[in-house]
This record gives structure tokens, sequence and C-alpha cells, in this order.
């Protein structure tokens, strides 16, 4: 298994695993992660997930070395697991904070564009590479770039396949911020640890929000968000928070 999962406090750490490629992410490890990603979506004690690397890198991409070869059908394979790990990750209703050391190419960056937020060391390297290899992109990084980014620098970024600094991608708003080398997985830890003892179900639906706005005019986003708070107010967490503000103590939520 080239994906390590564990679970701390509320916290699941999916860690890329294969450092002797620099985490370059098979065909197999697609549906590992894919795995990992609904595991944690399951399972009620896991509020918040962390994606990062092993041993100082997050991931250089897709395996070139599987690229190519076996014709169309295996093309479509191919984009198919892709496809599958990439809505896994962006599916999952919980937070999901990308912790960013090293390089970060291709496909990887796209899986760290869909995670809620980023977290990068100031020296990361960022490139989407496709162009230096005579490919379209992939794993949705095209629209994911194009949310982030006004246009025409999110075509000067994909076109010229140039390196983005860890500290570039936060000043683009790309990262949520830059730390230095060696305190990023502790931060990322940080930001998790207080999304875990929220409410998780109040994330989730503040997830959703977000999700769905790009495609909803703003007076469908009030209808989804009058929809969405009527179920909030039935739940214990919802009368935990108000009950701990009129008792003028600190809330206690149990994620329900």
């Amino acid at each position: 298994m080239a994906i390590r999962y564990e679970l701390d406090n509320g916290v699941a750490t999916i860690t890329i695993d294969r450092p002797a490629r620099k985490n370059a992410i098979t065909l197999a490890m697609r549906t590992e992660i894919e795995a990992a990603f609904q595991t944690a979506q399951d399972d009620h004690e896991v509020r918040v997930i962390i994606l990062t690397g092993a041993e100082g890198n997050f991931s250089a991409g897709a395996d070139v070395g599987e690229m190519g070869g076996g014709g169309l059908r295996n093309s479509l394979l191919k984009m198919r697991h892709l496809h599958r790990m990439a809505r896994g990750l962006a599916k999952t209703e919980k937070p999901v904070i990308a912790a960013v050391e090293g390089v970060c190419i291709g496909m990887s960056w796209a899986l760290a564009l869909a995670c809620d937020m980023v977290v990068t060391a100031q020296d990361a390297r960022f490139q989407f590479a496709f162009r230096h290899i005579g490919l379209a992109p992939d794993g949705g990084a095209a629209w994911l770039l194009g949310q982030y980014l006004q246009p025409q620098r999110a075509r000067e970024i994909m076109y010229s396949g140039r390196f983005v600094s860890g500290a570039e991608a936060a000043e683009l708003g790309l990262a949520l911020e830059a730390v230095p080398a060696g305190e990023v997985l502790a931060r990322a830890k940080e930001l998790a640890a207080s999304f875990a003892v929220a409410p998780t179900l109040a994330l989730s639906m503040a997830k959703r929000q977000f999700s769905a706005a790009p495609g909803q005019s703003y007076d469908q986003a009030l209808d989804f968000e009058a929809a969405t708070q009527s179920l909030m107010v039935e739940s214990a967490d919802f009368r935990e928070g108000t009950t701990s503000f009129k008792e003028k103590r600190k809330p206690v939520f149990v994620g329900n």
C-alpha cells in the first residue's frame, strides 16, 4: 500500500507514500486514494482530513512510466480511475486540508486545489507540466485553476508550464498561507484541530453551500440556504451551541 491512513483525535491524515518516486501516483494508487477518502467520509469519528505526501514532497503527479500504451480503451480506463479519485476527494463533505512541501505537479496540484484549503511551504514547487509532455490538462486542473484566478493568469500558468513557488501560490490565492519548510504539517494539523472540535454537520452544510454556489443564482443560493439551515436547527450541536452561549461556557460539539 502506497497510501497511509491514520486517525487521531478526529483528524484523518492521508499520506501519499512513495518517496523513491517523489510520490508519483500510479493507477493502483488512484484507487487507494479514492478508497481512503471514502473511508474518511463514512467514518463518523473523522471530522477533518489532511492530504499530504511523505518525506518532503507532496507528489510529482501521475507516474510517467504508466502513461501511453494500450490504445484508446486503456487511456479511457486510466481517466476513469483518475476521475473517481478526484471526485472522491472533491465530494467529501468534511473539511480537507492539503499540506504541501516539495513538488506538487500535474494531477497532484489539481488534487490540492480541490481541497478546501492549501497550506504550503514557501519553497514548494507547483507546476502544471502538461505542455511539456504534449498533453491537455487532466484532473479538473483547468477548471479548478479558473475558479481561483482571473482567466489570463490561469492560462499563463497552464500554457507556460512554469513553476509556481509556495510563496507565489499564497500571493495568488492558490494557497491559504505559505510557511517555512518543515512547518507545513504542523500548521495543517493546527488548523485541523480547530475544525475537529467544530460542529461537523454545520461545516458540512457550509461546504455544500460553497460547492453549489458557482452554479446558482442569488435566489437559488438563498433557497438552498433556507433548506440547509432548517435542517441544522434540529441538530444536537445547534442545541449545544445555543445552550452553551446562554450558559456562558465553551461549547462541546459532538458532530451530530
